[in-house]
């Protein structure tokens, strides 16, 4: 049975394969290079590091038998089960974010050996349910700065820069499976060893690490690494191994036009009589007519409700870089918020900051990520187990305009009632100007002055106006043309009512199947790998003691051991939770 393209290596016969429906001695081919840039720019697995695995000979005795292969767990698992139209895979551990370095590979890499460490501590009873050991990025970089500028195997993707060995932008989640004889014992340390750095430190440093990996009981195995290329194979490695997969993802951006007036000029600081490029043409659409002047500007392929999607369907994508995430399931019946026609999608933990920029951040470019709002949610609101309502008491996406209570006048706006209301939906009912902020718009309000939200109408060419009423005196301003999530670079929630999304539990957002496939087919290099990584008895603190080693230091794992916080809602409303035991 064929459950599309995959590549599959074994560590203990230094074997490569393509299965689809076959398995064969291949060549690397041109699909499994990549041209991406680091994170915002990386993540591609090069077929030809299959010959860099590890060949043994063993002659007696006879060899122990071996754990079964992704294909084999997958041809087993299809016989037996049909596919679910959900899934999503347990113990993955919470999100971490890379802020503005090029590492999204280190988070990637990382979250897969914390799941794996967490699935088998729980079910082995190590762990408790909840718990997972906390692990650290900025040490694994190190660790891989430094095996890597001594090993032809990192040099792969172009833009890749780790085999330089003075930095970490750029690297393959791959790597940690052909380097695992090298990196075994020295990979995985324990967080509080070396926190998570933003420059000027230097990305490759981690003092303690070291000395930390020789008392460190941590290590693993990996005896079979697989990368799967379509849907319908990546859907079934969910399900049958139960494992995350660590995907590479190429971004994209999408162009649009603000229609430059006298009226908007001094907004988009723009001239309408100039010549091109300042002016570019306007697209021959109703809304444009008359309008001789357009500002071109790019806008990233995600949005703030927690998708990673082209945000106007039917425009062309624009490469911008790669990414690296962890995809911990999937859902045939979700709709996609920005194309309703796009039913489906690939649930995957990123490491991105929720919200604006975080403060002291700078972002110039504004094609890039960073210079845009962030939204994401839960695994539970991807899998439809919670409503709206529950899902922003967890996740609010205070940030995101779709988040912002709606009201028709200043007497409206300011009674009780619609307080009481905007409350009870879990919505935003009070802004305050961000004059500055926004690279895109300028000049539209004080620094501070609060304001209300009234309406926000499609205009056109993936563009809206919006409307806003003054807290003071009630005067309505209403915006040019924008993308409607510009707004968030322009307005933000109140002091009292700016709370954060949930460390322990958001930060996943949704790739639409038909995103997938769109930016296979134009843009390419996006494929999941499955690490199938194992820890011994040894590798836990609460392990018998004869199966532990002396002289290891299990009191660092131990302090390391967190508990993830959880949240139950009995129904829609968050308020609404019940106080009896379910009924048998």
């Amino acid at each position: 049975m064929a459950f599309g393209r995959s590549w599959t290596a074994d560590a203990d016969v230094g074997r490569t394969s393509w299965s689809g429906g076959y398995s064969q001695f291949v060549e690397p081919t041109e699909r499994s290079r990549s041209w991406l840039a680091p994170c915002a720019m990386s993540m591609v697995v090069v077929g030809m590091l299959g010959a860099l695995a590890a060949i043994s000979f063993v002659s007696s005795p006879p060899p122990a038998p071996q754990p079964a292969t992704l294909s084999q767990l997958m041809e087993k698992h299809a016989a037996s089960s049909p596919l679910p139209y959900k899934h999503a895979v347990p113990y993955v551990t919470p999100v971490k974010h890379q802020l503005l370095r090029g590492a999204c590979w280190l988070f990637s890499t990382v979250g897969v050996l914390e799941a794996s460490y967490r699935k088998q501590g729980a079910e082995k009873g190590y762990l408790g349910a909840h718990e997972y050991l906390k692990l650290s990025e900025q040490a694994y970089g190190a660790v891989m700065a430094r095996v890597c500028k001594e090993n032809p195997a990192c040099e792969t993707g172009d833009a890749d820069e780790t085999w330089m060995g003075n930095t970490t932008e750029g690297g393959e989640a791959e790597w940690l499976y052909y380097l695992q004889k090298t990196v075994a014992t020295t990979a995985a340390v324990p967080y509080s060893v070396c926190p998570y750095t933003q420059p000027p430190t230097p990305d490759t440093e981690c003092a303690g690490a070291a000395a930390a990996a020789e008392k460190s009981p941590l290590e693993f195995t990996i005896p079979h690494a697989a990368t799967l290329y379509d849907l319908p194979a990546i859907k079934r490695a969910l399900h049958a191994t139960d494992r995350p997969l660590a995907m590479a993802l190429a971004l994209f951006g999408q162009t649009y036009h603000f229609p430059c007036t006298k009226a908007t000029a001094p907004y988009l600081q723009c001239d309408p009589d100039a010549a091109p490029p300042a002016c570019a043409p306007c697209p021959l659409a109703p809304n444009f007519a008359g309008v001789k002047c357009c500002v071109e500007q790019s806008r990233f392929g995600s949005n703030m409700r927690g998708e990673v999607t082209p945000n106007r369907p039917g425009e062309g994508l624009v490469a911008s870089g790669g990414h690296a995430v962890v995809v911990v399931g999937y859902s045939d019946a979700y709709v996609s918020t920005a194309n309703p026609h796009d039913r489906g999608a690939l649930i995957i933990k990123n490491s991105w900051w929720d919200g604006v920029p975080p403060a002291g951040m700078s972002c110039h470019d504004t094609t890039a990520p960073c210079a845009a709002g962030r939204g994401s949610h839960t695994v539970d609101w991807f899998m439809g187990r919670v409503s709206d309502i529950d899902e922003r008491d967890v996740c609010p996406n205070v940030h995101s305009p779709a988040s912002w209570y709606r009201c028709a006048d200043l007497k409206t706006c300011s009674a009780p009632a619609t307080a009481m209301y905007a409350h009870a939906m879990r919505k935003v009912l009070r802004l305050e100007c961000l004059a500055g902020a926004s690279p895109y718009v300028h000049g539209v309000c004080n620094a501070g002055e609060r304001f209300y939200l009234k309406s926000v109408t499609d205009w056109g060419g993936g563009l809206s106006k919006a409307c806003l009423i003054r807290a003071a005196g009630g005067a309505e301003l209403c915006l040019p043309p924008l993308w409607v999530e510009d707004l968030a670079l322009l307005f933000a929630p109140v002091t009292e009512e700016a709370k954060e999304n949930d460390p322990d539990l958001c930060g996943y957002y949704a790739l639409p199947y038909a995103t997938y496939e769109l930016v296979t087919s134009t843009i390419g290099s996006t494929y999941a790998t499955d690490l199938d990584i194992r820890w011994p008895d040894s590798a836990y603190a609460r392990a018998d003691r004869a199966d532990r080693v002396d002289g290891k230091d299990y009191a660092l794992l131990e302090a390391n051991t967190v508990t993830q916080a959880q949240r139950r809602f009995s129904g829609p409303f968050p308020d609404l939770v019940d106080v009896l035991p379910p009924m048998k």
